[in-house]
């Protein structure tokens, strides 16, 4: 009897302690797959009992061309004011303090200045926050482990990429000045050392005001810096704690950007990793050739995006029907493109904007709006006869409505 019951207790026992083996194994793993490691995989987030990635702002969710809701300029910024910023207290990012040195160093360094650069203009004001939402994603499990794979996320496709100035041809028509480009790599090695911009936070995401992604209504409104929106999600992935992935350690080359740092230079070294951007359609030409003006925006007489592509085209001379075939190749696929020309170059302003427009009207203008199924040359038809599918330029404060203000 005794032996018995001493078989029984060990049989209780072993089944016991298989139970809590297989419940424990099972919870210490819940997903499994190909995806592990990779940012925004369920192997990376959920699989430490977090919640899974919301799918809203995540990048490569939604195609290109449904990003952003198809409103005149106008209409969005009456929309994005008609949204509260959040009126809960955002939590301060922690100061970033690379490890990385040498040409690592040296890649991180200018791809956040030219990001920097290209998406917010000249002033400092205006570049801070800009490096401090590269900097949080770089640290968010959603997003690269680089600074140069954040800013080029996307870029090998003409459309898509998550700064829209790494594929759509702005590096190509406008190129910063030495001095410019100097003093916002001092900026970008200033926030690697520890710089924090305290107005944005933890902000993942922004937009300008004449724009209206679809992922704007589903995040938190935290600030806005002059026309930038900045934005972060809600609960669990836009807390603190969520931050806190380390980079890889090494930073990828990426080519195109050699002109501005030699540290972009592919090396040979196995196993490095490269980012080849689509620099858009304009990848061959000269920008002193194109003669291609900085972009801005006319209100506010800053460098900034305008809400389409503002291209120049030299006019050499030749005649609108041409400039017309020359403008529809300028465009692309381009959504939304505006195509400006002088025939005496001398005559272009420095900078592009409905103020300047007014001032120093152009000869030609080309509007391309795809989802209208626009593309509409229009040129002084006192000085050249008017085609049957062109429109003839009014006055210099019509010209300045047909660029900035819609099609008349």
């Amino acid at each position: 009897m005794k032996l018995a019951k001493l078989w029984w207790l060990i049989a209780f026992l072993t089944v016991g302690a298989l139970g809590l083996v297989m419940y424990f194994g099972w919870h210490a793993s819940p997903w499994s797959g190909p995806a592990a490691g990779k940012p925004g995989s369920h192997s990376e987030t959920a699989g430490r009992g977090q919640p899974p990635l919301p799918q809203v702002g995540l990048p490569g969710t939604v195609a290109p061309e449904d990003e952003f809701l198809p409103v005149p300029r106008q209409t969005a910024q009456e929309i994005n004011a008609s949204r509260p910023f959040s009126t809960v207290a955002h939590s301060l990012p922690r100061p970033f303090r690379s490890a990385l040195s040498g040409i690592d160093r040296e890649r991180a360094i200018s791809c956040l200045a030219i990001a920097a650069i290209y998406e917010a203009g000249g002033t400092a004001d205006d570049q801070w926050p800009v490096m401090q939402v590269v900097l949080n994603r770089v640290r968010h499990p959603a997003f690269p482990k680089s600074v140069c794979g954040v800013v080029f996320q996307g870029s090998e496709r003409q459309t898509g990429c998550q700064f829209s100035f790494t594929c759509d041809g702005s590096m190509i028509r406008w190129r910063p000045s030495a001095q410019a480009y100097s003093a916002a790599k001092l900026r970008a090695s200033a926030m690697l050392d520890g710089n924090i911009d305290r107005r944005v936070g933890l902000a993942t995401h922004y937009h300008t005001d004449w724009v209206v992604p679809y992922w704007s209504a589903s995040l938190v409104k935290i600030t806005a810096v002059r026309t930038h929106l900045f934005f972060r999600w809600d609960g669990f992935w836009g807390s603190r704690t969520v931050f806190a992935a380390r980079g890889l350690g090494r930073e990828p080359s990426v080519p195109v950007l050699a002109a501005w740092s030699s540290a972009h230079v592919p090396d040979e070294e196995p196993g490095s990793e490269v980012i080849n951007a689509a620099v858009g359609d304009l990848a061959a030409a000269d920008p002193q050739e194109t003669g291609a003006a900085q972009i801005t925006d006319g209100n506010t007489g800053n460098p900034s995006k305008p809400p389409f592509a503002l291209l120049q085209l030299p006019l050499r001379g030749q005649t609108p029907g041409r400039w017309a075939l020359d403008a529809l190749d300028l465009c692309g696929s381009r959504p939304e493109c505006r195509v400006v020309g002088w025939l005496d170059p001398a005559q272009a302003p420095p900078i592009l904007g409905a103020d300047t427009i007014v001032v120093a009207p152009p000869d030609f203008v080309f509007v391309q709006v795809l989802r209208n199924r626009v593309r509409q040359p229009y040129w002084d038809c006192t000085r050249w006869s008017k085609a049957a599918t062109s429109r003839c330029l009014g006055t210099s404060t019509e010209t300045a409505t047909i660029l900035y203000g819609g099609v008349t």
